[in-house]
This record gives C-alpha cells, structure tokens and sequence, in this order.
C-alpha cells in the first residue's frame, strides 16, 4: 500500500487534465529502476456504485459471491472487484434474453450480431445507460455473475530512485469525457483525479520490471529518447539516472504535445537539465501552435542527418509512447533516415532498423502502449 504524498497539475489552461503524482514507498521494501513500470489497483467511483446500485433496485449490503466462494456486500464487491465505468457484452446478452418482444429485443440484437457496432455501443455506455434503455429485472447475484474483474493498469514511472529516495512518481493523462448527458472518467485516472486525499490515500501498487528498456550501462554511450505526452515519463527518469550517475554520453529528448503555453510538461525542469548540460538537444513539436500540424515524426525525420551520425557513433534509440500511431510514424521515420542518410535501398534500411537495430545490437528499444 503506497501513499500519495503529492499530486499536481502539468497541463494548466490545456482543457485536458494531466497529473502529476508523488507516492511514497519509504520501508516498503520496494525496488525499482529507471524504465520500470508501476502496476495500480483501481478502484470504482463511490458515487457511480452507489448509482449502479440504485437502478438495479438494490441494497449497497446485499451479500452477493464473488466467484470465489468469497462472500462481500454488494457495495464492495462493486467497489473493488468489478468494473462497472464500463458495460460488458455478457450483461448485454442477458438484458437482451430477459427483453419481451419487440422493437427493443429486435434492436438489441442486432448490435450483439455485428461485432463492430457491438463494440462501438460498450465503449460509450456503462451499466446504468443500458438499464436506462432497457427495462429489466435483474438480481444482485446474476448482475455481478456478468461483470470482469478489474485488472491493474501500468504507468510508466516518472523518477530515478538515485533521484527520490524513497519515492515513485508517475505521469497521468485523466480520462474524462460527457456522453448522454453524464459525466465519464476512466478507471484508475478518474480514481487519482477525484478520489484521493494528500498525505492520507493509500493505493495498492507493485513494479514491472522492465529487462529492455534500460539506459545503457556504459554512461558514455549516447541516447536518443522519443516520449510526445505522458511518454515523457521514463525519459524524465532517464535523465535524473544520467545526471545522478554522472555520465558522459549525449542526451538527446524529443518532446510533443497540443501547445507549448499549456502542455510543455517538466519545462523549467528541461530547460534546468540544459543548462547544465544534462541534456545535449531537445527538440520540440507542438502540434496545434501553428496552422500545420507539427509531430514528434516530423520533427526526427528534419533532423534526419543528424540522428543518422548518432546512431552511427553507437547511440540508443528509445521511444515511448502511443503504439497505434505515433510509434508506427517514428518507427517509418528511421527506415526513411537509414534509406536518405545510410544511402540504402528501402528492403536495407528496414532490416537494418527492424534486425539490426532492434534485435541485433539492442539499441533501439520501444515501451509503446
């Protein structure tokens, strides 16, 4: 059980929040490296449970089994076991099988029969938005009998432990959004946004470790690190290991975001880290600072000579981030350097990043999500 002993905002005026936060560790026990990931148990909104509870006509003390032999009140049970911010397909099917016939069995049928519309219908809707809909008559017992457990989520941690002894800090994006008519939080960001108190609330943690995505050990090689948005994160414990190790190598950050007013997360920190000559470049991209759009992809590919002439001196290449689109982009990138400045044909260039790179020599290595 870890306590939050701070929790601030980095994104002031963006109209998107992203937090800051402190957890202490001290006699825990706990050890963790730079490019480890912290694992976090969420728990549900209290007052969303309460909701849920209250549209099955139900008491929070009802006594339900929670699958295994454990018998809990409903309320805890809703609370700590089952997530509920979201509505699942097996509860759609027993709402459907309970529905007379009609135009809303008819409805409900056909959104269970194609996958897609399917999926577009749960990812906007949670349990209450369903009863609303569909009028039926479902018992404590066979409503938590639908619902999945709630699994842990993984941040990339934020500091060094040379840094902040005794300490783990992350970087949290919240998930917040209306749809039909209410308010939406994600599950664990809606949980570190609202539901915690400074210096009291305590969360149940572990670490990932990490075997790959680790700073090279020689303090003299350099490193290129990609990390657009809340991938700034092991990048910010990157630098704080460099600089607490005293090592030599370059260090080279590339940093995205919407605007550079409101979303230049750790500004005075990097700014700082280049003063001092912790950190060699940073180049930034902010995406909507200007009439077209600017990415972190950009950004790598007009300094392509240059990245070429690190990577060629032995540089590592990190990048941390959004799986679906930013990584592809960077990762697209480097094949096009290798092709302009390794003068190679495309088959070249991609096994050269793909084999080479990636697999051979271990110095490009990715904590993409």
């Amino acid at each position: 059980m870890a306590k939050i002993v701070d929790s601030f905002t980095i994104s002031e005026g963006s109209g998107k929040e992203t937090n800051h936060y402190v957890f202490s560790i001290k006699g825990s026990g706990i050890r963790y490296k730079s490019g480890d990931a912290m694992g976090l148990y969420p728990k549900n909104n209290a007052q969303l449970v309460k909701d849920t509870v209250r549209k099955l006509k139900a008491k929070l003390s009802d006594k339900v089994s929670t699958g295994d032999m454990e018998e809990s009140t409903l309320e805890n049970a809703l609370l700590h076991r089952f997530v509920i911010h979201r509505a699942g397909k097996k509860f759609l099917t027993m709402v459907h099988e309970r529905l007379g016939k009609g135009k809303p069995k008819r409805e409900l049928e056909a959104i269970l029969s194609d996958t897609e519309e399917l999926e577009k219908y749960l990812f906007v809707r949670d349990y209450i938005d369903i009863m609303n809909e569909y009028k039926v008559r479902i018992s404590p017992q066979e409503f938590i009998d639908t619902l999945s457990p709630i699994t842990p989520r993984l941040y990339s941690i934020s500091s060094s432990p040379k840094a902040h002894k005794g300490e783990i800090h992350l970087t949290v994006a919240i998930v917040k959004y209306n749809n039909l008519d209410r308010d939406r939080y994600g599950l664990a960001t809606g949980d570190l946004a609202k539901g915690i108190t400074i210096n009291e609330t305590e969360v149940p943690i572990y670490i990932q470790p990490t075997r790959d995505f680790v700073i090279p050990k020689n303090g003299s090689k350099d490193i290129i690190m990609v990390g657009p948005g809340t991938g700034i994160a092991p990048f910010r414990a990157f630098l704080e290991e460099r600089k607490a190790t005293g090592a030599t190598g370059k260090n080279w950050l590339f940093f995205g975001e919407v605007h550079e007013e409101s979303t230049f997360f750790y500004k005075n920190e990097l700014f700082e880290y280049m003063k001092e000559g912790v950190l060699t470049k940073l180049t930034t991209a902010f995406s909507r600072d200007q009439k077209d759009k600017i990415y972190v992809q950009d950004r790598i590919l007009s300094n392509g000579k240059e990245i070429w002439k690190w990577l060629q001196g032995g540089a590592y290449f990190f990048i941390c981030g959004d799986k679906q689109y930013m990584a592809k982009d960077v990762h697209k990138a480097l094949i096009k350097i290798a092709e302009d400045y390794g003068k190679m044909k495309k088959e070249d260039a991609e096994n050269y990043i793909n084999q080479t790179l990636m697999k051979k020599e271990h110095r490009y290595l990715r904590d993409v999500y």
